[in-house]
C-alpha cells in the first residue's frame, strides 16, 4: 500500500492533507463571495446608482429566494454529475453574470438587469454552497477535519474585504476620478467577475477529482421516500418547536440591522445618514467590521469548544443585542470622527461574532443525525426565510421612522434573542470539543 494512504474502520483512505491547502481556502472564499456581493455590495451600489433604501431592501431580500429553496436545489447536485462539476459550473456562471451586470451598468434599464443577474448569481451560490458542503465531507477525513475548521471560517469572512471593502473602496476613487457613478461601478463589477473567473480556473486545476457519483433522478420514489423520512426525523426531535422558533426569530434584529447600517453609514447628512465616502466605508465596515467579526467568532467557537455552549450562552447573547445600542448614539449624536465610528464598529461586530456563535452552533446541534446535511439544509433554509422577511418591510420602516427610530427599535427588538434562547434546552456537552480517549 501506499505510504500516503491510512485505514480508517477497513477502508483505505488517500492521505490528502497537503493537497487541501492547495484549494480549500480559496474555496471557502469564493462560497462566501456571492453572499458578499448579493448582501452588501449589492446595498452600496444600488444606493449610489440613487435608489431608496425601501426599493434597496426590498429587492436585495429575494436573492435570499434561491437559499431558501436551497433543500430543493441540493436534490440537483446529489442526482446529477460530480461534485467537481457543479462547482466549476456554478463559479463560470457566476463570473458570466457578474459580466453581463458590469456590460448593463452604464445602460438605461441597469437596473432590470441587474436584478436579473443577481438572481442567477443567487441561484448559482445556493448550488455551489451545496456542491462545496458535500465535497468537503468526503474529501476532508475524520482525522484533519477539526484542524480546517478554522482555515474554513476565516477564509469565508475574508471574502467581505475581497467581495465588499476593496471594490468599495476603488469604486470610490473611481467615481472620484470619473466624475460618474455607472461607469466607476462596471469597472468593479469587472474586476470582480474576473476574479471570479481566476478562481474558478484555480479549482479546475486543484479541486479534487469525485468521477463516482450517484445518478439519482431528483422525482424517483427512492428520493420521495428519503424526503420523507428526514421531515418525520426532523418532527420527532424534542423540542423541534422551540428549535424551530429559535431558528426562525434569533437572527430578526440583526436581519434588520445589517441592512440598514451600511445605507446609514453613507447616506448623506441631508437624509440623516453620517455621509461616509466609499473609500471610508469599505475601511469601517468592510475592514474594521470584518476583523472584528472575525475576532468575535474565533474567540466564540474557541470558548464553545472549551466550555460548551451552556456555559457562556447568555454572556454571548447579550454581546449579541446590546451593542446595537451603539448606532442609536451614532444616529441621535451625527458623529463625523472616523475613529469613534470605527470604534462602534468593532463593538458591534465583536459582538456579532460572538452572537453568531450561538446560532450557527445549535443549528449544527439541532440538525445531526441521520441525514445531517439535508437537515442542517431545512435549517438554513428556515435562516433564508427569516432574512426575507425581514427585508420586505425594513427599508420602507426605516424612511417611515428615520435613522434614530429605526436603530432604537432594533435595539429593543433584541429581546426577540433573548426569548427565542431561553426555549433552547441547551446542555453541558453542546458545542464542546470531544477528547480523544
Amino acid at each position: 500500500m501506499h505510504e500516503e494512504q491510512k485505514i480508517i474502520n477497513g477502508i483505505p483512505i488517500v492521505n490528502q492533507w497537503r493537497s487541501h491547502w492547495l484549494w480549500l481556502p480559496t474555496l471557502y472564499l469564493t462560497r462566501g463571495l456571492p453572499y458578499v456581493i448579493l448582501l452588501m455590495t449589492s446595498l452600496v451600489y444600488f444606493n449610489r446608482m440613487g435608489l431608496s433604501n425601501g426599493a434597496i431592501t426590498l429587492t436585495s431580500s429575494w436573492f435570499l429566494l434561491p437559499f431558501i429553496l436551497r433543500p430543493l436545489l441540493g436534490r440537483f447536485v446529489v442526482g446529477y454529475w460530480s461534485k467537481y462539476a457543479w462547482i466549476i459550473l456554478t463559479e463560470l456562471v457566476m463570473a458570466l453574470s457578474l459580466g453581463g451586470i458590469a456590460f448593463t451598468a452604464p445602460t438605461s434599464n441597469w437596473f432590470e438587469w441587474t436584478v436579473f443577474f443577481l438572481m442567477i448569481i443567487a441561484t448559482a451560490a445556493a448550488l455551489h454552497d451545496v456542491a462545496i458542503e458535500r465535497l468537503y465531507k468526503r474529501e476532508a477525513t475524520l482525522y484533519h477535519r477539526p484542524a480546517f475548521f478554522g482555515v474554513r471560517a476565516v477564509s469565508y469572512l475574508l471574502s467581505i474585504i475581497v467581495g465588499m471593502a476593496i471594490p468599495v473602496t476603488i469604486a470610490g476613487n473611481l467615481e472620484v476620478i470619473n466624475r460618474t457613478v455607472a461607469p466607476s461601478w462596471s469597472s468593479i463589477f469587472w474586476i470582480l467577475s474576473t476574479l471570479v473567473t481566476c478562481l474558478m480556473l484555480l479549482h479546475a486545476i486543484t479541486l479534487p477529482k469525485d468521477n463516482i457519483h450517484a445518478n439519482l433522478p431528483i422525482w424517483s420514489g427512492v428520493t420521495r421516500q428519503w424526503w420523507h423520512d428526514v421531515k418525520a426525523a426532523f418532527i420527532r426531535r424534542p423540542h423541534y418547536v422551540a428549535n424551530l422558533c429559535f431558528l426562525f426569530c434569533f437572527l430578526i434584529p440583526e436581519g434588520m440591522f445589517f441592512r440598514i447600517a451600511p445605507l446609514f453609514l453613507i447616506d448623506p447628512g441631508s437624509n440623516a445618514g453620517l455621509a461616509l465616502s466609499p473609500q471610508e466605508l469599505g475601511l469601517v465596515l468592510g475592514t474594521v467590521g470584518t476583523f472584528s467579526l472575525i475576532g468575535g467568532s474565533a474567540m466564540g467557537a474557541t470558548l464553545v469548544r472549551k466550555d460548551g455552549l451552556k456555559r457562556w450562552l447568555w454572556l454571548f447573547v447579550i454581546a449579541f443585542t446590546l451593542p446595537k445600542f451603539v448606532f442609536v448614539y451614532l444616529s441621535y449624536y451625527f458623529v463625523s470622527t472616523l475613529s469613534i465610528i470605527n470604534l462602534c464598529m468593532i463593538v458591534e461586530q465583536f459582538g456579532a461574532g460572538l452572537g453568531l456563535t450561538v446560532y450557527v452552533v445549535w443549528l449544527t446541534h439541532c440538525t445531526k443525525g441521520e441525514h445531517s446535511t439535508f437537515t442542517y439544509s431545512l435549517g438554513t433554509a428556515i435562516t433564508a426565510f427569516s432574512l426575507v422577511m425581514t427585508g420586505w418591510f425594513t427599508g420602507f420602516l426605516q424612511e417611515y421612522v428615520g435613522y434614530r427610530r429605526f436603530f432604537l427599535l432594533v435595539a429593543i427588538l433584541g429581546v426577540i434573542s433573548f426569548v427565542t434562547t431561553y426555549f433552547i434546552p441547551v446542555t453541558e456537552e453542546i458545542g464542546k470539543r470531544k477528547r480523544m480517549v
